[in-house]
Order: C-alpha cells, then structure tokens, then sequence
C-alpha cells in the first residue's frame, strides 16, 4: 500500500458523486461524468465493469484501487473485481488485504474463488445486494494466464460485462515511448505484435482481448488497460486514460436512405448532438451515408461540385469514447478523396478535427475543414459550407 493515489476530497465534505465530478473537471467536462454515469446506472448492476489488478499492482498502488472502488460504490456502481489472472500465487492474499482495507472504508465485499459453481449468479447477487465482488483465480496445476483469460471471459460473458479494466502499473500500451490511445482489434493487433515493444503480459492482454471481442461479445464490449491511478479518467470520460481495445465497428454504405432506418438515424443525430435534426434535414437526399450496423455512429455526405460534403459526423452518447469515429472516418476516406465540412467553433471534436484534415479556415461562427480539395477550390468550398442551413438548431454540428 505504498503509492500516493490522487487526491479527490473528503467524502464528507461533499457527496460522492459531486466529489468525482470536481476531480474530473480538470481532466474532462463534468457532463461527460454525469453523462457517463447515468449510462452505468441504467444497466443492471454486474453488467457495469470488471477490474483485473495485477499482483504488481496491488503491491505498489493499492492505495489507489482501494480509494476507487469506495467511491465507485457510494455511486451504486460495484464492479467485479478479478485477482490473479497473471500472478495467482498471491491473490487469495492480496484479496485479504483489499478486503480488509475496503471494510475499513465501509464498502461490503465478497470474495468468490473464481471455480466456484454458479459464480455468474453469485457475482451478480453480490453487486445486486451492494457489495463488491472479489473474484480469485488461484494456482492450479497447469493452468496458464491465457487459460485462466478465458474462464475470466466465459465469466464476464455470462455476467454481459460492458467493460474489462486491466490495471497495469505502465498505464496503457506504448510504441515507440508514444501512449496508443485506441487498439482496433480488427486491423491493429499484427503490427503491435510485430513491433517487439510489448511485455509478455501486454501481449496476453492484447491477445485475450480479441478473443473476447471476436467471440460472442457484444459490439459495445470495450477493453482498456491504463494505470490504477486513473481508473476514474478511463471511466468517466470520453478520452478515456489509457489504451482501449476495441471490436472494430462494422461499416456499412448506402447510397442515400437506400436500406436505411432513417428514424433510427434520427434517434442517433438526436443522441450526439444533444436535439433532434429539423423535418427538413431527412426531406433532402444525400449522396452516401456511412453507418455503424448498430446504428451508433454515421457519417452522412452530400455530392457536391468541389467533392463531397460533409453535413454529419455523429457518434451516440453511450457510444462516445470507442473509438466508432474513428472507423467511420477510415471508411470515408478510403472511398472519397475530396471531402470538406463544417463545424461550431466551439465544438467539442474540434481539435480532433483539425488532426484529421488538410486545412481549416475560422469563419465567423464556424470552423470550415478540409482534405483533398485543390487549392484553387478552398474559397468557393469555403463560401458553400458557410451557406448551408442548419440542421441542428443551437446544436454542436
């Protein structure tokens, strides 16, 4: 119990929620935390999250995890914690020790050994009656971390787990000294494997990740590794803090609304942007539409002189942070050379935005973006999307 975990504030100072939202502020807006929050609380209790915590560190930044998990049960929120996946000799000791420590905080605990019969059914009692279940997978003979990956994956499976933290001393995946923020588990796992630069114990976690992912996991199941002092930032904000591994999101184009459920398409410009879009925006045809097949991000695109034109990025609020704007974006450019769009100053994406085009120029109101246009055509694709309606009403378009 060594490491100094951040300091939040004195639970009884203020409530618990208030106190995760004011040590957010500084790494993300406190929306996103309510936002965030209230997602986990519409879903039954064991489908929140599983946190695996390594001996390492256990040994060095329990502090931190101890802290954590208090906080996130004054939230209702009780994830399954799971202990010795990659070092077992010690986790019935190390759940001692967090157990103790936790009672002392007052947040009720359960340890399960991870072979016990009817686990799922226990850990979901266990989260239902509001204690945090402790979940220990101890030595036994020849079983191998990727083995006991996999019984950790029939168990969140069974448990219809949303999330898998992995708590890594390191914090997330790194190549070349450089944080990776997102691993598409579709494309990226060869040449993360090929580099030489991960630990064997990254390399079980890069692997048993897309084994979960690939099977019969949900599309929105996420797996993120970051470091047990910013299990807050990974959940609470889109960003994340770490490195998530993800199911790559499965693309779709149509040509216009061909084939498409435009009223769920409505449901999702509604979610993203705060408001629904005007009658008139679905009353014009566009020329491509790029969707998620779970209809949680689209991108929308009008054929226009100068190339295409963007009218709408949009990723759902639940959906936020997994890395679909990423996807859709790959699929865009990989068919379309000329694209151009618009977007609030203040919107939230802009910086991303701006990582993502040629150019940009600031325009009263707006911020117009560009990639592949000649530049002959910036002024007049400049002038086009200045004098496009809105579609948005007061919204982040």
């Amino acid at each position: 119990m060594s490491a100094d975990p951040p300091v939040l504030a004195s639970a009884g100072e203020l409530a618990p929620q208030d106190v995760v939202l004011r040590f957010l502020e500084s790494t993300g807006r406190p929306s996103e935390a309510r936002l965030y929050l209230d997602l986990f609380r519409a879903h039954p209790r064991e489908q929140f999250a599983a946190i695996a915590i390594d001996a390492n560190v256990m040994a060095d930044a329990a502090d931190a995890v101890v802290q954590d998990l208090r906080f996130l049960a004054a939230l209702d929120l009780f994830p399954t914690v799971v202990l010795g996946i990659f070092q077992p000799a010690e986790a019935v000791l190390h759940a001692r020790t967090l157990r103790r420590h936790l009672e002392d905080e007052g947040v009720r605990v359960e340890v399960l050994r991870a072979r016990r019969r009817s686990l799922a059914t226990r850990v979901t009692a266990c989260a239902h009656s509001g204690a945090v279940p402790i979940v220990v997978f101890e030595p036994t003979g020849d079983d191998q971390a990727g083995d006991r990956l996999v019984r950790l994956g029939a168990l969140l499976g069974a448990l219809e787990t949303r999330k898998l933290l992995f708590l890594h001393r390191p914090g997330g995946l790194r190549q070349g000294g450089v944080l990776v923020p997102i691993v598409n588990l579709t494309t990226d796992v060869p040449g993360l494997l090929e580099s030489g630069e991960l630990s064997r114990k990254e390399t079980l976690i890069l692997e048993g990740a897309r084994r979960l992912c690939e099977g019969s996991a949900p599309p929105s199941f996420t797996v993120a590794v970051t470091s047990p002092l910013n299990v807050l930032r990974e959940l609470f904000t889109v960003k994340g803090a770490g490195t998530l591994l993800r199911r790559g999101a499965r693309i779709a184009r149509h040509d216009g609304w061909d084939g498409v459920d435009v009223p769920r398409v409505r449901e999702l410009l509604a979610s993203s942007f705060g408001r629904p879009p005007t009658v008139g925006f679905f009353e014009r045809t566009p020329s491509r539409v790029y969707l998620d097949e779970g209809y949680r991000g689209c991108v929308i695109l009008e054929e226009t002189p100068l190339g295409a034109y963007l009218t709408k990025f949009a990723v759902s609020a639940e959906a936020q942070g997994e890395g679909i704007a990423r996807d859709l974006w790959e699929a865009v450019v990989a068919e379309v050379p000329v694209v151009f769009w618009r977007a609030r100053r203040a919107n939230p994406i802009s910086e991303w935005y701006a990582k993502l085009c040629d150019g940009l120029m600031r325009i009263p109101r707006w911020t117009v973006y560009w990639k592949g246009l000649a530049p002959e055509s910036i002024p007049t694709a400049i002038a086009w999307a200045a004098a496009q309606p809105l579609d948005i009403p007061h919204g982040d378009e």
